[in-house]
């Protein structure tokens, strides 16, 4: 990618007569600053003021890539075209651009959701002592062209903290571990051997880290190879001893939910012994 002269301004807000008015956004020098406002073993961000337009907010979740969402007070409409672009600082030598990504807007409050790849190039940048920014596109939902930059000033000292936090964070999403299934073989209430050890153990593991979870929802299920009211039976007795099981790892019964459903929500549908083994199950679902 081709970078090219620019002049730089480093004000809040400025606005320039080149056929429109242009607003422009960012920090002043002297009170640039970047902080870390959340710090804990399942999520880190890192946010940039940006005086009167909102902030910048780089973030990693576990078990997930770099983010950067662009946050607003100002109200914008969907679809506005964005070009976000890397400036050098007007003290380089040789002033000059980079292209980084087009994007357009989707929300008021969250304006801007960067992708991944993009997020870790803007970083980079920071680090490397250039001001990334974006600049929306005048047209029939912007009057004024816009342009928000983010300071690269004190952004190194934070950054080692940022670091840090991501190095300590846990290996697992909460995505990836919140629904989980017991499995049971035919006319039995106790979980298959290779099961009941290990089924629920990557979910047992992540409820030690994540203290934000209220309510574990435990559902029990049988096949279609007995009568309705067998199976009502057996579903219950099957969700019965995973409650158990949950409770016998520390967890506080009173914030389980427990319900059972015999035959009449199967996960496949068929008489086949694949059917019939996938619907007899338990599910254990954590919500925060």
């Amino acid at each position: 990618m081709l970078r090219h002269s620019l002049l730089f301004l480093s004000f809040w807000v400025i606005f320039t007569e080149v056929g429109a008015m242009e607003r422009k956004y960012i920090a002043p020098m002297e009170e640039s600053f970047w902080r870390m406002s959340v710090t804990s073993p399942l999520h880190c961000e890192m946010e940039h003021e940006i005086p009167r337009f909102g902030k910048a907010v780089f973030s990693r979740s576990a078990g997930r890539e770099l983010q950067l969402k662009l946050i607003t007070h100002q109200r914008f409409s969907r679809g506005i075209a964005v070009e976000f672009l890397s400036e050098s600082p007007h003290w380089k030598p040789v002033e000059s651009q980079l292209k980084m990504a087009s994007l357009s807007t989707v929300a008021e409050d969250v304006l801007l959701d960067v992708g991944t790849r993009t997020a870790k190039y803007a970083y980079l940048e920071l680090h490397d002592g250039f001001h990334p920014g974006f600049h929306f596109a005048p047209g029939k939902n912007l009057i004024d062209p816009t342009t928000v930059m983010m300071s690269t000033v004190r952004f190194r000292s934070v950054e080692p903290e940022f670091e840090q936090c991501v190095s300590n964070l846990y290996f697992e999403n909460f995505d990836d571990v919140r629904m989980s299934s017991v499995h049971f073989d035919h006319d039995n209430e106790f979980p298959r051997i290779e099961e009941e050890e290990t089924a629920l153990q990557r979910m047992f593991d992540y409820l030690k880290v994540d203290q934000s979870i209220d309510k574990i929802v435990i559902h029990g299920h049988a096949d279609m190879t007995g009568t309705h009211c067998y199976n009502d039976s057996l579903s219950a007795r099957r969700a019965l001893y995973v409650f158990d099981m949950l409770v016998a790892k520390g967890v506080d019964p009173k914030i389980i939910d427990m319900d059972y459903f015999g035959e009449h929500r199967p996960l496949k549908k068929g008489k086949s012994e694949a059917a019939l083994a996938a619907n007899r199950r338990v599910t254990v679902e954590l919500k925060h």
